[in-house]
């Protein structure tokens, strides 16, 4: 009995342990993180020790950012380009980049919002979204700002 045991806990810590190091997201600065602490072993290095520490910093902390204007230009028109099936007023919201920073702001339905949060940041080129959009729960408001944006009358509301 204790052997089953031991043989269902082997494979549930191995599971957790692949989870942790093939995530999508931070698996492979995790393996790296692994890797140096590995090597510096090998070499008799402490693993707390100036050389590791300095090395891990460089290796994954500190990345330079490009800054390439035409890659934002792009993401910001696959961005606004998208908006008209995701969202009732597209028109309503803001959309600007920076560094593949996204900032999403205007007015939203608030059925709508989480929906065009979740489209947004699974778009390749998008490192952080930025939501500083208002929800509101009936269109009223959201439809009279798109009247004023393109200069028409602001519909009229029967006394």
């Amino acid at each position: 009995m204790n052997h089953n045991l031991f043989g269902k806990l082997g494979a549930l810590a191995a599971g957790a342990l692949a989870m942790y190091y093939l995530d999508p997201q931070m698996g492979a600065q995790r393996r790296a993180l692994l890797a140096d602490l590995v090597t510096s072993g090998m070499r008799g290095e402490s693993a707390g020790g100036p050389a590791l520490q300095a090395r891990l910093a460089r290796r994954t902390y500190h990345r330079a950012v490009r800054v390439d204007p035409q890659a934002d230009a792009e993401l910001r028109a696959g961005i606004q380009a998208r908006l008209g099936r995701l969202v009732s007023h597209p028109r309503a919201l803001d959309v600007r980049v920076d560094q593949g920073v996204v900032r999403l702001s205007g007015d939203v339905l608030a059925r709508e919002r989480d929906g065009l949060l979740l489209q947004v940041q699974q778009m390749p080129g998008v490192l952080k979204l930025v939501n500083a959009m208002t929800a509101h729960e009936t269109p009223d408001g959201i439809t009279r700002r798109e009247a004023r944006e393109e200069g028409e009358a602001p519909p009229q509301v029967a006394a």
